[in-house]
């Protein structure tokens, strides 16, 4: 069989793939705002490309839920309501918190490994400045965390969420504060996991949700509009619609007079001090664990 087949290399990312990125990239950071229209032409021009992947990244996104087709009318960028952001993360506070549970017997020398891979993953890009791959990393740690309390179906329920997951955790990030300060609770749940205090990190992964959830709503609607449930206007993101960052005071990669990234002066560290010592991951676990 082999013989019939022709070998060619082997793109990592096709050009839906690569479009579909694009496409969600923008949502997300606001170059495109709730209610736009998505005209698959203007796209096209845009992006240099033909209709065809701009017409199939435009499906992937509406199976996503990022964008909404209108029968006869066109595809717009979804506008989310309160309850929309509000209900995903109650979901994942119930699956993730239940998880932790039954996660502490079963966290072997692999997973911990990987956990501790996806902690300097997202320090790592933290302190570049750049929150997608800490996003990336925080959503795979989250993932590691799942699959280690063993329970098949509630990963299988996880992972049909992980669309939802990306998207709302995209908008909590727009908040400058969010990353910096998951990444110490993510530490903290991680070493009480190690002490098999699988208790106290269900309660402090509930915190984590719950702090989670504001940002998302905070980041969607602006502190100012949320009551109105209309997404935050344009002053933000007319700056991201030019191609540049934003990000307020303490934001990633902005000093801010108070304290290096990726750890703010307010935030209780792993040993329950408030400190303005970057947060090295390696070094707190290993001291967590030499307490034990």
């Amino acid at each position: 069989m082999s013989a019939r087949l022709t070998v060619e290399p082997i793109s990592p990312l096709t050009l839906v793939d690569r479009v579909h990125q694009r496409l969600w990239d923008w949502i997300l950071g606001g170059r495109l705002q709730p209610g736009d229209w998505l005209r698959i032409q203007e796209l096209a021009r845009t992006l240099k490309v033909s209709d065809t992947p701009i017409r199939e990244a435009l499906i992937r996104l509406q199976q996503s839920g990022l964008v909404e087709t209108l029968p006869h009318v066109g595809t717009r960028v979804r506008r989310f309501t309160r309850q929309d952001i509000e209900e995903s993360f109650d979901l994942r506070e119930a699956l993730e918190c239940y998880a932790l549970q039954h996660a502490a017997p079963r966290v072997s020398p692999a997973t911990l490994q990987r956990l501790r891979q996806q902690l300097k993953k997202a320090e790592t890009a933290l302190e570049a400045g750049d929150t997608g791959p800490a996003v990336a990393a925080d959503i795979a740690l989250h993932s590691e965390l799942i699959r280690a309390a063993g329970n098949s179906r509630i990963l299988s329920l996880f992972n049909n969420l992980l669309d939802q997951v990306r998207m709302f955790a995209g908008f909590g990030n727009r908040t400058p504060e969010g990353p910096r300060r998951f990444l110490v609770m993510h530490l903290r749940i991680v070493n009480l996991l190690l002490k098999g205090n699988s208790g106290g990190a269900a309660r402090l992964m509930r915190e984590h949700m719950q702090l989670a959830k504001a940002n998302a709503v905070r980041g969607y609607f602006g502190s100012s509009a949320v009551e109105s449930e209309q997404p935050r206007a344009a002053t933000q993101t007319a700056s991201m619609r030019e191609g540049r960052r934003v990000a307020g005071p303490g934001g990633a990669g902005v000093p801010d007079g108070r304290c290096p990234a990726p750890v703010r002066r307010t935030t209780t560290m792993a040993n329950g001090k408030t400190s303005c010592t970057r947060a090295r991951m390696g070094i707190l676990l290993r001291k967590e664990k030499d307490d034990e």
